[in-house]
């Protein structure tokens, strides 16, 4: 049996979370955002899933999504901020950084709940620059250490050769815009391993990316199998969902596609899930990654 096929016998009754994990978890952090340089890395999907996996633990988030109208949310609960609205922001007082006063809103809500929210912030891609531009002038790393509130920006790549090279310059640009707030660089291996043959540009550049990275946590993150995730997705369904649904149930929501089919949706997502999770937690309760793992 390969390890993915032992992998999906162990989830015969799908959860949410095993239990193995630790009750009573607490984040470390109270400022989670997810970013990179370019799009189709996965950031939506692992803000989503932290934005879900969070409350298992008795644990409040407040989800912001800064992304263009044409890719807003059907789900309420997450605060959409619209990337069309940077294009009036040389009319405004604070220029770029008015933008996000949503956002700067919502944290200082947070820093006086007694309920000690997760603020989870998803970045659209092609903005990172404005990122920069917004926290260099707003001395974000300093704000949030003056509420108390410890943050950590996830930054993201997949192993094409120049998102791998982004995400080297990213935790570089980051480190020195925002010297206050953690970094960790998370492997999305959603268009395959970031095992490259020696001597190849892909093998150098996945180096370099390692050293720009030296002793930042390292998360990775498998692919959901096939397309299985956009399917749930199609389907209208929040990986929770998917994962805690009893499959009489899922079945009705997909209507007339095979219960076979249904089957190995759930396993997929779920088994996401779990290798997701045990990543995520890891580093949000503030434990470094191995990077030789």
């Amino acid at each position: 049996m390969t390890d993915t096929t032992i992998a999906y016998a162990k989830i015969a009754a799908p959860k949410t979370h095993p239990a193995s994990v630790p009750d009573g978890f607490l984040p470390a952090y109270r400022f989670i955002e997810f970013c990179s340089v370019a799009s189709h890395v996965g950031k939506s999907t692992l803000a989503d899933f932290t934005a879900q996996l969070l409350p298992q633990f008795g644990i409040p988030v407040k989800h912001v999504r800064i992304e263009s109208k044409a890719a807003r949310s059907r789900h309420a609960d997450i605060v959409q901020i619209d990337t069309e609205n940077f294009a009036a922001a040389a009319r405004l007082p604070g220029a770029e950084a008015a933008v996000l006063r949503p956002l700067f809103e919502i944290i200082e809500a947070a820093a006086l709940d007694e309920a000690r929210p997760v603020i989870v912030l998803d970045w659209g891609g092609g903005i990172s620059a404005l990122r920069a531009k917004i926290y260099a002038a707003t001395q974000f790393g300093d704000q949030l250490s003056e509420l108390g509130m410890r943050g950590l920006s996830v930054v993201m790549t997949t192993n094409l050769t120049d998102r791998m090279a982004q995400a080297g310059e990213l935790i570089e640009q980051t480190q020195t815009v925002v010297p206050g707030i953690d970094v960790a660089l998370l492997l999305n291996r959603r268009n395959g391993s970031f095992t490259f043959v020696d001597g190849t540009e892909e093998k150098r550049v996945f180096q370099g990316l390692l050293k720009a990275a030296k002793n930042l946590p390292i998360i990775k993150i498998p692919a959901v199998a096939g397309e299985s995730w956009q399917a749930c997705q199609a389907a209208g369904l929040t990986m929770q969902e998917v994962v805690d649904m009893k499959a009489a149930a899922l079945r009705q929501r997909f209507g007339s596609e095979n219960r076979y089919l249904v089957s190995a949706f759930q396993m997929h997502v779920a088994a996401f899930w779990r290798a997701a999770e045990t990543e995520m937690l890891r580093v949000m309760a503030g434990t470094d990654a191995d990077p030789t793992r």
